[in-house]
Formats: C-alpha cells, structure tokens, sequence
C-alpha cells in the first residue's frame, strides 16, 4: 500500500495518548521523523513507537523533502505560527484544535493555505467517529436534523483547572461547533450563551436551513458520567448516540433500533472494552465509567491499601477513560494521508472550518459577557 510520509511535531501527552499511535497504525501514512525539544520525552517516543529519526530542532523536519505531511501536536499558542513554517516549508499540516483564539490568527492560516496550494487538517476529529458518521448519514436520509442537541461534561474541574475560567468554550465546545456545522451542513445565524458559574452554560442557535441547537457544556462532572451524548431530531423521528458506543434510531421500522460500535484502543492500553462496546453498547459504557468511578473513591478514601491499592492504581492507569468510544482520531489522519497520495479534497475540517469554530466560540463567550443574542 502506498503511504504518505509524515512528522510530528511535539511528543507530549496529546502525542501519546493519540497521534503516536495512530500514526504508527494508520494504512497509508509512514512516520519517520518526531520532533521535541525535550529530548528525554523525544527518545521516548522514538523508543515506543520505532520512529527512525528525532530532532530537537523543528528546522531539520521541515527541511527533509521527503516528508510531506507535519502533524502538530503542540501548545494552542504555538498552532498558528507552526503551521504557518510547515505551510512556507511547502508540506502540509494536520494541526490540533483549537486553531486558534482569535479570528484574525485563523484568518492568516487561511491565507497561507491558498497561497501554499497545501492541505491543512484541523484536528476536529468527531466527523470520522463510526457513530457520527452514521447518524449523519440517517439524518440527511429522513428530511434533515431539525433540533441538534448536545451534551458535553466531564471533570475539567479536574484536568482543566490550569486554563482561564470560561475559556472551556473555546478549548472544548469547539469541537460540537464544528460537528454542528458539519452534521447539518448549516451555518450558525445566531447564538445566545448563559451560565450558571465559570465553565457551566447552555448554548442556543438558530441555523441557517432552520435547524436549532443547544449544547449543554460543562466542566463539572463526573467520571461516573459519559462524556459526550448527542440527540437529533429529524424530519420524522429521531437518532441519539450516546458517547460513540451507541446510536438509536427511533420512529423508523426499515432502520435497526439499535447500533453499537467498537470503542477505540491503544496498543499499550487495556483493550476489552473494544469488544464489551461492540456486544453491550452503552451497557459496558456505563458499566466502565461506573466501575473507574468507584475504584478511585475507594483510592482517595484510603479504603483500599497495600497490594489491593496497588492493582487498582494500574487498572485505573491502563484505561484512557475519555478516548475509549471510537471518536474518529485514527481514521481522520488515515484520511487525510490517503487524500494527499491520491490528490483528493479531504473530508477533514480545514483552515476556513477552524475559523469558523474560533468565530462561534467568540462570539458565545461574547453572549454570555453581555446577555445578549449575537448574529453572524
């Protein structure tokens, strides 16, 4: 098979949990170079993946003409200006999301990628989820989606209390703005944002085919909860999917009630949720987050000790808790590798879509600062 030679920029947590691996399984990409300016984390990531070259200094990627592709995995300030190198060095680039806060930043990207002829990739990864991609295909199947609800919570509390209160929207919800735009091939008319406390809102909009929208953002779960849940109402009847693992389709007899798909794994991870997903669907889901959930109360409780303490640590530590259910992240690199042998769009979000998911965000946050409805 044909395979597009491809670098990484970054080797830190995001690199780990999902582009290292996903780029050392994908069909059609070959990874040769990791780029970090740590080296202790850049031979690590050498060492367990059996990438042939690393660099500390991003210079010496850019300036190997065989790779074409540079995925950057790097901190949210650094996207722009990264991507912009990788765009004058004449590759193209698969960039995590957000592209960046503010439209003016975005809007340069866009330009250099017209001007490039190159692809740029914006890392908004849901539009490759099995799931989505089915609910997507069900939606324009039975009239369209008139009413697009989403719920996404989890313990930001936790792992997000570095960043700015009230810039979850951005760093977050970014993603539902994208999935939105693309589920319904509608554009946001307007928005309005209320909250309740700092990283805990609703958000409503008006569509431009007359769909309406509200995603339920909060940084103040559980682990106990599913992530991610998503609810369409269609033409005539309905589909939800809750956090990958499980579509239902309601109001249709030619269509299966019930459709439960594989969760995502890691090759250095725990892997049985894989096929508990596929037989139970949101069963094992539950099952899992609850199972997690409780183990590390009774760590932080102190009720378990010694060897029990032990083995609870390294369960809870092969799981990646919120990457289980197939959110599309191996598929939409495989994607956009493949496109760049074969000369094909992409079906990735590009430069004009991280614009767009930086505009809305704004102008949510915008809202919720005034109390007033924004139009776009």
């Amino acid at each position: 098979m044909q395979q597009a030679v491809f670098g990484i920029i970054g080797a830190g947590h995001i690199a780990n949990s999902q582009h290292l691996p996903n780029l050392t399984r994908a069909p059609h990409v070959r990874l040769k170079t990791v780029c970090d300016s740590d080296r202790a984390k850049l031979e690590g990531a050498q060492a367990a993946y059996g990438i042939p070259h690393g660099v500390t200094d991003m210079n010496e990627l850019l300036a190997d003409d065989e790779i074409q592709a540079v995925v950057l995995a790097t901190a949210d300030e650094t996207h722009v200006p990264l991507t912009l190198a990788v765009l004058k060095a004449g590759k193209s680039v698969y960039v995590e999301k957000p592209l960046a806060d503010t439209a003016e930043a975005c809007e340069a990207v866009v330009e250099a990628q017209r001007a490039s002829g190159k692809l740029v990739a914006v890392g908004f990864n849901r539009r490759f989820a099995p799931a989505y991609t089915r609910a997507k295909q069900l939606g324009r199947q039975y009239g369209g989606i008139w009413n697009f609800h989403y719920r996404i919570a989890d313990e930001y509390w936790r792992w997000g209390r570095n960043r700015t209160p009230g810039t979850r929207v951005m760093h977050e919800v970014c993603h539902i703005f994208d999935i939105l735009r693309w589920m319904t091939g509608q554009e946001v008319e307007s928005i309005y944002c209320i909250s309740s406390r700092a990283d805990d809102e609703v958000i409503t909009m008006k569509m431009s085919g007359g769909c309406v929208a509200s995603i339920l953002d909060s940084g103040h779960g559980s682990m106990d909860m599913p992530k991610e849940y998503l609810a369409l109402m269609l033409e005539k009847g309905a589909v939800t999917v809750e956090d990958f693992v499980e579509l239902r389709c309601f109001g249709r007899a030619d269509e299966p009630c019930v459709e439960r798909f594989p969760g995502h794994t890691h090759p250095k991870s725990e892997f049985g949720y894989r096929p508990l997903y596929e037989k139970l669907g949101a069963d094992a889901l539950y099952a899992m987050r609850r199972t997690g959930w409780e183990i590390r109360d009774q760590l932080e409780r102190g009720a378990l000790e010694g060897p029990h303490a032990e083995e609870a640590e390294r369960f809870l530590g092969s799981i990646a808790w919120n990457y289980t259910g197939d959110k599309g992240w191996l598929q939409a690199v495989d994607h956009f590798a493949e496109c760049l042998i074969t000369g094909a769009q992409p079906d990735n979000a590009g430069a004009v879509d991280g614009l767009q998911a930086t505009r809305l965000a704004l102008a949510a946050m915008r809202s919720r600062e005034t109390g007033e409805v924004v139009r776009l």
